[in-house]
């Protein structure tokens, strides 16, 4: 990774010798800027570090066990000094303009506060891009589905697919926080592939219609319009009881046929 600090110097005529290092929480000293970057009164430019971050193996092989905090320091001083984690801001072995001066960059304090680092493995940087593709899909039919009281006609398919693919995001989460990311990788693919093809059942929809599920959605929809009631006759074969029973009560009396 490269930082870059976008630098401006004062209209004090000297020549300030800029170098840069950083330091991650995993090290002990800094890695700086192999040479000097010459600025004079007025001039603006970008003093630029590059970074290698260690392979995960060896002393470095948790480093994607969490996130990293990192300092990077600006210093301004004489040409060709060195400096280190124990150096201080200022040296007065330099008279003015010219003593040494630096200015600290820090992750965890603003304006950068939470701007910290991940390092994630192959297998680990897999599972989360495959458990974020995922998740945009099982949300969006979780919102859907699971927000009426009874499935919608011709869904079955979907929901069912929809329910592994949230059994599927579940194991993938566990394994991941346990930090087995191969099994999380295999966890997470399973969960996309099962939210692909609730999607992909539901974009099916129209050919038939799920008589089950439709019928359930009808005997719920009645009892919530009628509840209260005391009883309820639901179905074509019920209204047509109701109506004949209708024309057999006491006092009821058939219109007059029309000429």
């Amino acid at each position: 990774m490269t930082f870059n600090v976008v630098f401006t110097a004062s209209s004090v005529v000297y020549q300030r010798n800029l170098t840069m290092g950083v330091k991650f929480d995993w090290m002990t000293n800094f890695q700086n800027t192999t040479s000097d970057t010459a600025v004079y009164a007025g001039q603006t430019l970008t003093v630029t570090l590059a970074y290698t971050i260690p392979a995960l193996t060896g002393q470095y092989s948790a480093l994607n066990q969490q996130t990293h905090s990192w300092t990077l320091e600006l210093w301004n001083m004489a040409e060709g000094a060195t400096w280190s984690v124990y150096s201080g801001c200022y040296d007065y072995n330099y008279p003015p303009p010219n003593s040494a001066a630096c200015h600290n960059f820090y992750s965890n304090s603003y304006p950068y506060t939470y701007h910290q680092l991940a390092v994630y493995s192959s297998a680990q940087a897999s599972s989360y891009n495959s458990k974020l593709q995922a998740k945009a899909i099982i949300d969006s039919l979780n919102s859907v589905l699971g927000s009426t009281f009874s499935p919608a006609p011709g869904t079955s398919g979907a929901l069912a697919s929809l329910a592994q693919a949230n059994t599927q995001m579940a194991l993938g989460n566990n394994a991941y926080q346990l930090g087995d990311f191969t099994t999380a990788q295999t966890d997470y693919q399973n969960a996309l592939n099962d939210a692909n093809a609730a999607q992909s059942s539901l974009s099916t929809i129209g050919g038939g219609t799920d008589t089950a599920t439709f019928t359930s959605i009808w005997l719920d929809s009645v009892a919530i319009l009628l509840g209260g009631i005391g009883a309820i006759l639901v179905g074509f074969a019920g209204f047509k009881y109701l109506r004949g029973k209708t024309k057999a009560l006491p006092g009821f009396a058939p219109s007059a046929p029309k000429a």
